[in-house]
């Protein structure tokens, strides 16, 4: 018995080696890209053979190693492919070396598969917590349904042995979690370091923008207005001069939106009414939309109460809803929602717009990058900034065809 715990320990090793050299190395090659991972392939199914390779044979014919580990690793935080990958490979190992039933062996690794598929599509935006329960429900199911066939198998003796590797199997599969938690922790890290640097940067360029090509410009803007007055102009010079203050109101428009994001504000911190004021901004977006075939809906609950600057809130939700007119173009519907959950305030906005792609949702929100023909980018990158700035979070949701929902979190106002 001590002979097979020490056995198993050793495969604890041989299994966790391997995702600790890729923790430390091989993970920042790979931390941009979504989908296939050939680093993380190579190291679960070295971690996976090793495991076969040092199996522990507790009894006649009875076998039992940690393979289950880097096959749900492979499922829930590779993809669908490196998984199946390894389910080829466990399949062929065990029919190839441990005499398996290669039909039973399918049906057993098939089920398994398609189980962890099913877990895999919402389970990155689980909560770490919930992980953990999803995770070790899954591994204590797999070991009841060991001990039922060792009972009906006539093997019940074996049950404590299986029930100390469960207990070591688990602490395992718990350890892997955390690093690959810890791995994602670390990648939103660095590129939360990486946008602030990017923030710093631009801040330097628009404040030197702002000085030497702004009052230039408002000059330029001066003259033409004067020139406008002058009754000896045609009325296509007048039209001319029209365009050509307009360039320059537009120009002088991105420049301020530069600005937003280099200078502090100076915010007035109070307590807002949201709900109030999101009455307020749209009834001014409808008047945006009078042109257009587009409705704007809400409701909204009573008490939505947060502490910000109002001038910033509006200056968000203008942002995001002028986005959303823009995304539909001539014909569609703006939903807003608003509720309060435990010490939080939502906020969604859901439109029948165009929607988006899985890589332009990965760059929304960053300086300079706009999923429209004319856009800078800017005026989501302050949102994103004002929202962070007052303890609070937005989330995306889009499909191409399909539509966007904004989700905002801010945290409710709580008296003192």
């Amino acid at each position: 018995m001590l002979h097979n715990t020490q056995l198993v320990l050793n495969q604890v090793l041989v299994l966790l080696f391997p995702i600790w050299i890729y923790h430390l190395f091989f993970h920042r090659q790979e931390n941009k890209e979504c989908g296939f991972k050939p680093r993380l392939l190579f190291v679960l199914s070295l971690s996976l053979i090793l495991t076969l390779i040092f199996s522990v044979n507790y009894s006649n014919k009875l076998i039992y190693d940690l393979k289950l580990i880097p096959i749900m690793i492979a499922f829930l935080y590779g993809n669908g492919l490196t998984g199946f990958l390894l389910l080829i490979i466990v399949m062929g190992y065990k029919i190839a070396f441990q005499d398996g039933n290669p039909v039973a062996t399918a049906i057993n690794f098939a089920i398994l598969g398609s189980l962890l598929i099913l877990i895999a599509k919402k389970f990155m935006n689980y909560s770490v917590r919930f992980k953990v329960i999803l995770i070790s429900a899954l591994h204590w199911i797999i070991t009841l349904s060991r001990v039922i066939w060792l009972i009906q198998s006539g093997h019940s003796g074996q049950i404590s042995i299986i029930f100390i590797f469960s207990l070591i199997a688990w602490g395992t599969l718990l350890s892997v979690i955390f690093i690959f938690e810890n791995l994602k922790k670390q990648v939103e890290l660095e590129h939360k370091v990486k946008l602030a640097e990017r923030y710093d940067v631009i801040g330097q360029l628009a404040a030197s923008v702002a000085h030497e090509v702004r009052n230039p410009m408002t000059a330029v803007r001066g003259f033409l207005q004067l020139m406008k007055s002058d009754d000896n102009l045609t009325d296509a010079q007048r039209r001319y001069m029209d365009i050509s203050i307009e360039e320059l109101n537009h120009s002088q428009a991105i420049l301020s939106e530069y600005l937003s994001l280099a200078k502090p504000a100076n915010t007035e911190i109070a307590m807002i009414d949201l709900k109030l004021e999101l009455n307020k901004i749209i009834e001014l977006m409808k008047s945006y939309t009078n042109l257009q075939a587009i409705s704007i809906s809400s409701q909204m609950e009573e008490n939505l109460f947060i502490k910000a600057d109002s001038s910033e809130i509006k200056q968000v939700f203008v942002n995001l809803l002028k986005n959303s007119i823009e995304a539909i173009g001539q014909k569609g519907e703006i939903h807003v929602t608003g509720f309060k959950k435990g010490n939080w305030v939502f906020i969604e906005i859901a439109d029948t717009g165009s929607g988006m792609s899985e890589e332009q949702l990965k760059y929304l929100g960053t300086p300079f990058y706009s999923t429209k023909e004319k856009g800078t980018g800017v005026g989501l990158s302050v949102s994103y900034k004002i929202i962070h700035s007052i303890k609070g979070n937005i989330k995306v949701e889009s499909r191409r065809g399909e539509g966007t929902k904004f989700i905002i979190q801010l945290p409710a106002y709580q008296s003192e």
